[in-house]
Parts: structure tokens; C-alpha cells; sequence
């Protein structure tokens, strides 16, 4: 980790203002954000599930660097990296047992702030959209977390290249027909950014200070009052 990902700071929302006026030429017409971690808190309810499945194939709980990893790769990415080759069989029968959507999905939470900020952007005529490295169940997702009429589109892998290809992030743009700089991606992982950076697309980090960024977002009211600061573009 370098050392200026070490010092990086949360902008205040002076800061963030000053920051998005240099990179976005003003307040961003459109923001597309990642999922988990960002607009839902899910980190909790997703290593409860992993460690699930691995605690019925006698596996032990996952380590941090595995918890960190489940949470911003796809599924398949992480059933590959903490399921062993021989035990996906039995993985087989365990998933029939253990439900995500039943088990799971009930345990996810919105980001505190995410809904009065999806509201300002409404009320600004900001575009909001949402790039994640899921596959399936976003319906389930933005119901439990009380998100519809807000994202519009929902890219998941079902329809993009996994992030960190800039694939979903191009989708995006394509849909709004904005350019890169009109827009603003939010996001809590190096993959995230990458996204971000193929695209050529503002990132702003959520949370992260480890990002190699001039400074993170620590707060969604933050960027709200940041939003309000600065002028359109």
C-alpha cells in the first residue's frame, strides 16, 4: 500500500465541492454507484453467508483478506477462492439447504443517508445508476433496501464484464449519453476504481482511504452538501 494511499483524508464537503468542480467541470449530470458496501450495508450479512456454507463443509471461518475479497468480487468469484475444487459437490447440496434470498437478504440494510442523497440528486436532476459486481437478485436487493424508481439502469454481471473491466461503466454512459467527465462514480474497492479509471469517469472512494486518492467520501451528507455547492455543469 503506498504511502499516499496511507494519508489519504475525507473530503469535507468544501473540499468535495472544489474537488468535483476540477474533475466533473461542475456538479456531475449523472453518479453511478457500486452496491455493496456503498448504497447497501452488506458486508456483515455477507460473510454470515459464506461462513455458512463453509461451516457445512466442515471448512473454518473465512480469514480477513478472504472476507474483504467476498465482498467486492462476483459470487462465482468468491465460491471459487474459499470453496476447495473437491468439496463443490457437496457445495451443491449445501446451497439447496442454505437460501441467500431467504437467508440473506432480509439481513441487508440501506447506507445510512443513501435515500435523502438519491433524493437531492432526484431534485437536482442528477442521473442516478448502479454498477456491481453481483449477478443475481438486485430485485430482491432494492426492495428489501427500499430502492425503487431510483437506479436507473442496474448493471450486474449478468449483463456487463465484472468490474474491474470498464465494460458496465461504458454501458452506463452509453445509456445516459453523458460523457465521462459529466459523470461521477462512487465506489469502496480498488475494483471500483479501476472501473472507474478504464472509463475514464471521476471516482470518488466511499469510505476508503486506501485508494490512492487525493481524498474519500466518509460521509453521504458530505456529498450532498457537496452537490449543493457546486454549480451544474
Amino acid at each position: 500500500m503506498s504511502q499516499h494511499a496511507e494519508t489519504s483524508r475525507a473530503f469535507s464537503p468544501e473540499e468535495l465541492a472544489a474537488w468535483l468542480t476540477d474533475m466533473c467541470g461542475g456538479r456531475p449530470r449523472g453518479i453511478i454507484f457500486d452496491c455493496d458496501g456503498v448504497i447497501i450495508d452488506s458486508a456483515a450479512a455477507n460473510v454470515h453467508y459464506y461462513n455458512l456454507l463453509r461451516r457445512e463443509l466442515g471448512l473454518p471461518l473465512l480469514t480477513k483478506e478472504q472476507e474483504h475479497y467476498v465482498q467486492m468480487s462476483t459470487a462465482q468469484q468468491a465460491i471459487d477462492a474459499i470453496i476447495p475444487a473437491p468439496l463443490m459437490p457437496a457445495l451443491r447440496d449445501v446451497t439447496r439447504r442454505i437460501s441467500y434470498r431467504r437467508d440473506i437478504v432480509p439481513m441487508l440494510r440501506p447506507t445510512e443517508g443513501i435515500h435523502r442523497l438519491l433524493q437531492r440528486c432526484r431534485a437536482l436532476g442528477i442521473r442516478t445508476g448502479v454498477h456491481t459486481n453481483r449477478r443475481d437478485g438486485m430485485g430482491d436487493v432494492i426492495a428489501t433496501c427500499r430502492f425503487e424508481g431510483f437506479f436507473d439502469p442496474v448493471v450486474t454481471v449478468a449483463r456487463a464484464l465484472p468490474k474491474p473491466d470498464p465494460d458496465g461503466a461504458f454501458q452506463v454512459l452509453r445509456e445516459w449519453g453523458l460523457s465521462a467527465r459529466d459523470t461521477l462514480f462512487v465506489g469502496d474497492s480498488s475494483t471500483d476504481r479501476d472501473a472507474a479509471g478504464g472509463a475514464g469517469i471521476p471516482f470518488l472512494p466511499y469510505r476508503n482511504p486506501h485508494l490512492e486518492t487525493p481524498g474519500f467520501c466518509a460521509d453521504f451528507a458530505d456529498l450532498e452538501s457537496a452537490l449543493e455547492l457546486t454549480r451544474s455543469c
